[in-house]
């Protein structure tokens, strides 16, 4: 054999060889492989050691579906509680109504619509819809044939008013009952939220509740009471004790397992974080000239011991009202929040914070805010007791919060607590989006399946909707 004839059956002979490795190698990465995805298999969904057969849920507009700042069918599909209403279906769980809207309607509060980005004349910008009114004013449009239903969520409403008949009472008049709940209860001015939910026979329940009974206050910049019953006011401690303890007691006493969630820190919400207090951005010029207007002030000011109000270049605190001072306004300080209900073109257009005080129905000052995290503080520690008491699952909301304020990925997408760019919190501020709802609802599920040694599966965050850009 000559050796030209050798080398290329030599070659040949390496190339079968190398094709052979290749095959072996390829056959046991790939068994590898196979291996791998057995042991990442998502674990069979069982129920522990709790009956989700009947799952209700009651709460405010955190549970009905609230987001964007209006009540609309996409929002209560998506809505926390019935997310999970769908995962505990694998798990036993069993038929879950939702008091639906008619579809492609919204209705908010105020007898507006859902906002949505639209591109104004000052950019990118949240604009409520007119919404559907008549859904909340018209008794005709009302579902109360076909209650009770499982979600008991009721935008506006507060621990107490959840055990309350007058609350969904229309005989009441208008602003002096609630129209949500009216059009869905079983009995408007007869039944409540539990006892709606107590038909049901329920062996399981959510219950989120007393967001609004401080952040009703919060969001009138403090203009209401502290241990008051109004929309405005912080509920009295007591009265929260007693709504809260009326709905646990009787849920625990049919032997309803169930988890229950904390109240978050407002300074949590993006309502209470977009427009900072120090945002007045002035050139040396402006500076100056607001300083020299401002002169008859700081003379007054240092008559009364007061701070004077000074401008520079750059950044400014801006102005505000403040009535409990003899001079009626001063500079908003370090710490003291502008909501996000503030219209912010009369800043421009008014020059309120400049040459106008911003009125106090826009601020939180450092009393109202103490006030407020007091309340949170003895709300949750309320929560906190009476879970452990009927050992239920709990949710802390402020260590979720806490964690997505920071950024979370979720399937390669980074999620965050920032106005519109976060994608968890929606257009107003207040309420989420699907995929914040879907993210509040694996946090819920998470506590259930740690408190009842269940596998309910999680709810896939990206499959649900998040801000709508034009």
């Amino acid at each position: 054999m000559s050796i030209s004839k050798t080398v290329t059956h030599y070659s040949k002979t390496e190339k079968n060889i190398s094709m052979i490795k290749r095959a072996i190698y390829f056959i046991f990465f790939a068994g590898l492989l196979l291996s791998c995805e057995k042991e990442i298999n998502v674990p069979t969904p069982q129920s522990g050691n709790t009956d989700f057969s009947v799952f209700v849920s009651l709460g405010d507009s955190y549970t009905a579906g609230y987001t964007n700042g209006a009540l609309s069918p996409d929002g209560q599909r998506s809505a926390f509680a019935t997310l999970i209403a769908r995962q505990i279906s694998e798990v036993g769980g069993g038929n879950y109504t939702v008091p639906l809207l008619p579809e492609g309607t919204s209705v908010s509060s105020s007898l507006g619509g859902e906002m949505i980005l639209k591109i104004t004349e000052s950019g990118l910008s949240p604009v409520a819809t007119e919404g559907n009114p008549e859904l909340l004013t018209d008794p005709s449009t009302w579902i109360n044939e076909d209650a009770p239903y499982h979600n008991l969520g009721i935008p506006g409403a507060k621990s107490y008013h959840l055990v309350t008949p007058e609350y969904g009472n229309p005989g009441q008049g208008p602003g002096n009952f609630n129209p949500f709940y009216a059009r869905f209860a079983s009995e408007p001015g007869v039944s409540t939220a539990l006892t709606d939910a107590l038909a049901h026979k329920p062996t399981f329940f959510s219950l989120w509740i007393g967001g609004n009974d401080v952040l009703g206050y919060a969001l009138a910049g403090g203009e209401g009471e502290t241990g008051g019953t109004g929309e405005s006011d912080i509920t009295d401690e007591a009265l929260f004790t007693q709504g809260f303890n009326t709905v646990l007691g009787q849920l625990s006493e049919i032997g309803a397992g169930g988890v229950v969630a904390t109240i978050p820190d407002i300074d949590m919400l993006p309502f209470f974080n977009v427009i900072l207090p120090n945002a007045l951005e002035l050139d040396a010029e402006q500076a100056a000239a607001l300083n020299e207007a401002y002169a008859p002030y700081n003379a007054a000011a240092g008559q009364h011991g007061l701070d004077e109000i000074s401008f520079s270049e750059g950044y400014n605190f801006f102005v505000i009202e403040d009535t409990s001072l003899p001079i009626g306004m001063r500079q908003i300080k370090s710490g003291e929040k502008l909501i996000l209900s503030l219209p912010q073109d009369s800043i421009s257009d008014a020059g309120w914070g400049i040459s106008n005080p911003i009125p106090e129905e826009y601020v939180l000052d450092k009393q109202e805010l103490t006030h407020i995290s007091e309340a949170t503080a003895a709300f949750n520690d309320i929560i906190r007791n009476r879970a452990s008491q009927f050992d239920l699952a709990l949710v802390e909301t402020d260590e979720l919060l806490e964690e997505t304020a920071e950024g979370i990925i979720v399937d390669g997408i980074t999620y965050s607590n920032e106005y519109v760019t976060g994608g968890i919190f929606s257009l107003d501020g207040i309420h989420v989006t699907g995929r914040g709802s879907a993210i509040v609802a694996n946090a819920f599920i998470d506590a259930i399946n740690e408190h009842y040694g269940s596998s309910v599966p999680h709810v896939v965050v990206n499959d649900q909707e998040g801000i709508v850009f034009p």
